[in-house]
């Protein structure tokens, strides 16, 4: 790694992830971008291109997306807007193979997925929910054993850790008779101690909480029975593996933390090459695990 590619705000997962990706656009995109120096962006042709993407399922994902831009979803490798689309997203021509998968990470249960959205904040109605913009990542829509409806919401983390509170969310969180205060305490996941006033102040563990009750407000209205949420990072993020996601499951009661799960691409992308068996499978799974996983370098 060059001297103008280190970054000083970097912790040491950040700085291995730069060195990382620069490698593999760098190796294997064979993209040059110097002008965007210490950043880990394509250029735009190569943005438009849809080079963000794996390869063998692009064409695939640009439907989904309708067209590849210049942007910072397509451009910037270092953040995880795209990852969802290279990980879940295939899992659409394959969903008995997704079946497969999401019954051994929550525990079973699935009989069908109905469909995988992306960056999925419920229906049109957002006042039924939280009333402001949480979403998942991912959201995986099934049918469970029983016949009735389920849903798996899923957060992707790479490099990213917190975020600062907004105004409107600091007044959102104050407001005695609003959403957020209401779906905490009806949804049964938390001990009796907490006050969601924390979540002010604690940055690492506001939006884990904002998805885990946004899952609930859809089992409040009826809209689903069933609801587990999914934290996604690489172990090499010691901001959630030793802090943000063990400080998170202390608040939760135990009706909570069944329905909260957390697994690191490490252990995702092996449990995938379980069950996606194909040649082009396997081949996408190798791009995740070369693309995706940080070494020592």
């Amino acid at each position: 790694m060059t001297r103008s590619k280190i970054y000083k705000f970097d912790d040491e997962f950040k700085r291995k992830a730069r060195a990382h990706q620069f490698k593999f656009r760098d190796e294997i995109l064979r993209v040059s971008y110097d002008d965007k120096n210490p950043q880990v962006m394509l250029t735009p042709e190569a943005a438009k291109d849809g080079l963000i993407f794996y390869a063998g399922y692009r064409d695939y994902i640009r439907k989904k997306v309708t067209d590849f831009r210049a942007t910072a979803l397509y451009s910037n490798m270092l953040r995880s807007e795209h990852i969802p689309f290279n990980i879940f997203t295939p899992m659409e021509l394959d969903k008995f193979g997704a079946v497969n998968l999401f019954n051994k990470i929550i525990g079973g249960g699935i009989s069908l997925v109905k469909d995988i959205k992306i960056e999925f904040a419920g229906n049109e109605n957002r006042s039924a929910y939280l009333n402001d913009g949480t979403s998942f990542d991912v959201y995986i829509e099934y049918v469970a054993v029983d016949g009735r409806n389920g849903g798996i919401g899923i957060e992707v983390k790479y490099t990213e850790q917190g975020y600062r509170l907004g105004k409107k969310e600091k007044e959102d969180i104050l407001k005695p008779d609003g959403p957020y205060k209401l779906k905490t305490e009806r949804c049964g996941f938390y001990k009796d101690d907490l006050t969601i006033s924390r979540f002010i102040t604690d940055n690492d563990l506001r939006q884990i909480w904002r998805n885990h009750i946004l899952g609930f407000s859809m089992i409040d209205i009826g809209q689903i029975a069933y609801f587990h949420h999914i934290h996604l990072y690489p172990k090499g993020n010691i901001h959630f593996a030793e802090h943000a996601l063990p400080n998170y499951k202390k608040l939760l009661t135990d009706k909570g933390r069944e329905s909260f799960k957390d697994i690191c691409f490490e252990e995702l992308f092996e449990l995938m090459k379980t069950i996606f068996k194909t040649e082009e499978q396997t081949n996408w799974i190798n791009y995740l695990q070369r693309r995706y996983i940080v070494d020592n370098e």
